[in-house]
This record gives C-alpha cells, structure tokens and sequence, in this order.
C-alpha cells in the first residue's frame, strides 16, 4: 500500500454546500487522524464531514481562506491527494448537479471530481487510493478526469498521443472502472479559478451528462450507458507526475441532489455472440436468436461489443470490423461498423434503438473482422443486447437503407458520384420523426489521410420541384489520440476519415422531421466534393488518389407514437406445477404477463395485488393476457393461486 495521511475534517452541509476550516489544518504522520468541528451559515443543513486523505508526497491537501488546496503550491512530483464529503441523503437520485469553482494550472497531472457509489466505497470516510487521478476508474462510480498533461509527441508508436500539440486542457468521463470517453475543453481553463457544472440526468439504460467548464460546454446531455442511479457522495482528487507537477485548488463546492429514483427492473439481455475467434479459415461468425416482440415499447436498447485477448492468435493489424443483422427478407446491414485496435481489448456500449424495427423477434446477427490470409491469425469477439424498459414517447418503426456499401473515388470528375445516386423514400401517414443515419470510412493512403467535404440535400417530396434543405460535413477525425482503448501498439494516434483504430464507427445523425411530410415521397441527395490539394508542396500522384474508397452505410430511420406500442413487459413465468390454475389456463414458462383481469403488471406486486382483489370481488373468472414470443394471447382462469413461479 502507499504511503498516507489521513485527515478529517468535520463542516456542515446544505443541499451538500460545503464550507472550510476557521483554520489550515497540518499534514501527519501515517496513520494519524485529526478531526475539527466547523460551523457553516446554512440553515437546516445536515452535519457531514470531509475528509482530507494523503496518499503520496508532499505536506497533503489543506484548506487556505477557503480553498481547499489540494496540491503543493512548490510543485512536488508524486503527489496523490483527495478530499472525500459523507453521504447526507439516502438512496439514489433521479438525477443531480454538482457546481464548483476550479483551479488548475498547466503541467501535470490533473485531478477528478467523482461521485463515489456508497455501496462500494462507504456513506463516510475517506476516498479510496486512485493510481492516477486524471484515470479515476472506480467501481460503480460517475467521474470526471480534468487532465493538463500530454504533451506533444512525434514518436510514432509511442504511449503519448498527442502528435499535432494539442491543447492540454482534456476532460473525460468515466463510469464503472472504464473511460467512456475524452475530449479536449472547448474554452482555456487553466491558470485562475473557473465555474465547473456538472448535471447528471438518469434516463433510460444510462445517464446523460452535461459539463461546463469556464465558458465551455464540453459535454452536452452526452448518455454514459448503463449508469443507473444510485446512492453516492462526492470526492475529488488530484495529483502530480514524476516528470512534471501542477497546480489544483476548489472552492465554493455544492451538491444538489433530485428527486429519489424509481426502483428500475433489470434489462433483458440476449446474447448473439461470446468469445468467438476468427481467424484464416473463418472471418466471420453467425447465430440466430429471440429478440422481445416489435410491439413491446422499450426505453432503451444498447449493444455491448468487446474484443479480447486473443494471445499469440491476436493480428496485430487495424482491420475493418461489422455487426451485421438481416431483415426478413434477407437482407443483410452493417448496423455497428468497428475498427480492430493494434492487440488492445475493446470494450464499447453502443445504443442501437434506432434499428429497433429489426432487432425483434427471431432474427440472424453475424460477426466479422480479420482476413483469410494472414498467418492465422484473428480476433476474439462478443456481443449482446440490454433492452431497457422506459416510456419512450416516440418509437422507430421503420428502417430504409439509402447508400449501403462501398464509393470509389475513380477520377477528379466522378470523386465518388456514381454511387451516390439520388433515393427516394416514401414517408409513412404515421410517422412524426425522421433521421439520418450515415456511417463513412476512408480507405487507401488518401482515402485514409485526407479530409473530404460532402453535403446531403432533401427534398420533401420529390413530386414537387422545390430547392431541398442541405446539411453540410467534413469527413474526418482528429481525436482518434483521445481514443479510451489506449495506448496500443501501432499508428492508432493519427487523424483519419471518419474513423479510429479500436473504435466503433461514430454516426453522422441529421434530423430531417422539419423536412419531411408524412405520406410524401422525399428525395435525398448526397453530394461529396473532390479532394483539394491546392495547399499541398507536393500533391499526391493523380492514380494514388483515385484509388480511395469510402465505405458507407446510410439509413432513413422513421417515428411514430409510442402510443401503437405496449410498455415491454416485465413480469416472466419461469415455471408452471402440474394440473394448475395456470396449466389448465394454456400458461407456459418463458410467458411474459402483461396484465391480470385488466391490471397492469408492472411488477409482481402488481399481480399479487391483482390477484387478491379478484378473490375479494367474488368473481369466478378473469383474464390474464400473457405475449409467448410475438404472439399475444388471451387466458381465462379462476381468480387466486396461478401455481407458477414468477421473476422480473
């Protein structure tokens, strides 16, 4: 264990508003604790401490006039402290804010605010020991990493990313042990004391997370999927490197907690693939499995996909990757397009409710990455799907394939034209939304290296001669040095058209519900422009340039009313006794209940409390409506004991 200084320090919190000592309080030797009793100017405040932890050099955090200064002004290597507050509210909260005032100054390392789950980590005490405090991966527990330190780097297949110098100012967000993901603030916030707001709104199947750091918005509502609420306290930490230190000092800290949250039933889970391995002889793997019925309306689906540790089997190289589904006629779509990394597990959570229309009932997935031809060598994969249940006011009912495969770029003349034809899709009567879903990767040295503009244009109704609404983008991405699943081992670090090594591919989503109209036929046309090189010293040769492609995968996906579905049900028989009520009725295991003698069944309870008030009226029989698959059925039997065993 490392060496540390505990310290408490006892404040009254309001809506947890945190005050400091009337004076600073000294680092101790290991293993000593000091506690100071302090009065805060809030009325009706709940009494709870903070405490002061030590973990690696230096004096230790204190408080200075009312800032908590959590580093060594002299800027002393190693140091790893942290200031941890007490649980004051108990359960978990639908949703919270968190404000604060920061300082932090450029060098390194950084620090975190984090919101420590009390079921792993304690309702009081201090925060648990963090390696490194900007890569706060705590179990069970919403973070956010303030990183000032990754400097420039050239070397190709170094650990740093960071090759074109940017900007050291990288926020990041982190849920359950794992960096979800990193980006670099929009506005300067090093050097005097910046607003920092954290709201966090649970939803269905995550949360939504917005931060604000300064003048910058560095995430809006963004979803961290599967952060469900729970109980947890505040904490934040910082620390300093050996080769370099900084600066990290809070102050005005508060805590709003929302309103308690709703008791949540588990996710139905289907598993398509685990741990499958490709490799020369098989690229790819397929599998069919039950998906819950279209009808059943749920708040949320999310695709986990991962690639292991395949050992000496493990190719090394950054290859294109796909999850495909096939609709009912046989069609088959790549509806999570992936980049292999260069031998780094990837584990990404993908929300994949859009595609809803064909992730229901018996459906065939398949899985592919690799080559045939490659010293035998593959990739471990697997996958499955959470459906979430919620109240979605709108669900997707139906998905149209536009552009699905792969463009040319052939010559400056056609630069990709040939594939992108115009497509018309006829809007439903019943539909009240529509998007754009649009999947690109670059391939070949250009194809790869070098941005492309383009533009979507619709029309509303290709029936009428209008000018159509234009949507214009550039094809490429910069941050791939910011991907969670580093460092690896090959060129991962550089920008590239659309797409990352040890990345899923990131969607291009328009909303086109303003330009669009319900029993129309709307037009869309794609219009990618040529390569521009006119600020090239030497442009590339006129072949090597034609030889780029674009693989593309665009879907219209439409909406409509939640309201033409049901709420999925929860309540699962999972077993029927022998000549019962429920056996006699036609009731089988694996039979969802959807409602009881026309009660909801939203819970056991629900059915429990059915069930009694059947029995109370004196009536002889009731119908309890069950879904076997996609199939709704109807069932009548006597009010009381169903003789079957039941979950949710």
């Amino acid at each position: 264990m490392p060496r540390h200084v505990l310290l408490a320090t006892s404040v009254l919190l309001g809506a947890l508003t945190i005050g400091a000592p009337a004076a600073p309080v000294a680092a101790q030797e290991p293993a000593v604790t000091q506690e100071t009793a302090v009065t805060q100017e809030t009325a009706g405040a709940p009494e709870a401490a903070v405490h002061l932890a030590r973990f690696g050099a230096g004096d230790g955090p204190r408080w200075n006039d009312g800032t908590l200064r959590l580093l060594d002004a002299a800027g002393t290597p190693r140091q790893s402290n942290a200031a941890a507050w007490d649980a004051v509210h108990d359960g978990a909260r639908a949703s919270f804010s968190f404000r604060c005032a920061l300082r932090v100054i450029e060098g390194g390392d950084g620090g975190a605010i984090a919101f420590l789950s009390t079921a792993e980590y304690g309702r009081r005490g201090p925060a648990p020991f963090v390696p490194s405090w900007v890569e706060p991966n705590l179990r069970g527990t919403l973070a956010v990493g303030i990183d000032v330190h990754n400097p420039k780097n050239e070397e190709m297949f170094g650990e740093w990313g960071n090759y074109e110098g940017r900007p050291e100012r990288e926020v990041s967000l982190h849920w359950d042990g794992r960096e979800i993901v990193k980006r670099v603030a929009p506005e300067e916030f090093r050097g005097d004391f910046a607003s920092v707001a954290i709201d966090v709104a649970h939803v269905a199947g995550g949360a939504e997370v917005t931060v604000r750091i300064g003048a910058g918005t560095v995430y809006d509502a963004f979803f961290v999927p599967g952060c469900l609420p729970y109980a947890l306290r505040p904490a934040i930490g910082a620390g300093t490197r050996a080769d370099a230190a900084t600066e990290l000092d809070i102050r005005d800290v508060a805590l709003e907690p929302g309103p308690p949250a709703e008791r949540l039933p588990a996710p139905l889970r289907v598993e398509l693939f685990n741990h499958v391995r490709t490799d020369n002889s098989r690229t790819s793997f397929e599998g069919e499995v039950e998906l819950p019925p279209a009808e059943w309306a749920f708040g949320r689906v999310l695709l986990t996909l991962e690639i292991h540790d395949a050992g000496p089997a493990w190719d090394e190289w950054d290859r294109n990757g796909h999850l495909y589904v096939f609709d009912d006629a046989g069609g088959r779509w790549d509806i999570v397009p992936f980049i292999t990394s260069y031998r780094t597990p990837c584990h990404w959570v993908v929300d994949v409710t859009h595609f809803r229309p064909w992730l229901a009932g018996r459906r065939r997935f398949e899985i592919a990455a690799g080559t045939t031809f490659y010293k035998n060598r593959g990739y471990m994969m697997s996958a499955s799907l959470d459906f979430h249940r919620g109240a979605p006011t709108s669900v997707p009912h139906r998905v149209d394939p536009v552009w699905v495969g792969t463009a040319h770029y052939r010559s400056a003349d056609n630069h990709f034209r040939d594939f992108f034809t115009p497509r018309q899709v006829a809007i439903d009567e019943s539909t009240t939304a529509a998007r754009l879903f649009v999947t690109t990767t670059g391939h070949s040295q250009i194809g790869e290296f070098v941005p492309s503009r383009r533009a979507i244009e619709v029309r509303p109704d290709a029936a009428v001669d209008e000018p159509g609404v234009r949507f214009e983008n550039l094809l490429w991405r910069d941050d791939c040095y910011l991907n969670p699943n580093r460092p690896q081992f090959g060129t991962w670090k550089f920008a590239l058209a659309g797409w990352a090594p040890g990345d899923v591919v990131r969607p291009w989503w328009i909303d086109l519900t303003p330009h669009v109209r319900p029993g129309a036929t709307a037009e869309l046309r794609y219009h990618p422009e040529p390569y521009d090189f006119g600020g090239a010293a030497e442009p590339p040769a006129e072949a090597e340039v034609n030889k780029a492609s674009h693989v593309v995968r665009a879907y219209l996906i439409q909406y409509r009313p939640a309201a033409a579905s049901i709420p999925a049900p929860v309540v699962r028989i999972v077993n029927v006794a022998d000549d019962s009520n429920a056996a006699t009725s036609g009731m089988r295991p694996g039979d969802y209940i959807v409602s009881y003698d026309g009660a909801p069944a939203g819970s056991i309870r629900d059915v429990t409390d059915a069930q009694k008030r059947a029995v109370e009226s004196g009536r002889e029989q009731v119908v309890v409506v069950v879904y076997r698959g996609a199939e709704r059925l109807e069932l009548t039997l006597q009010p009381g004991r169903m003789g079957v065993n039941l979950s949710e």
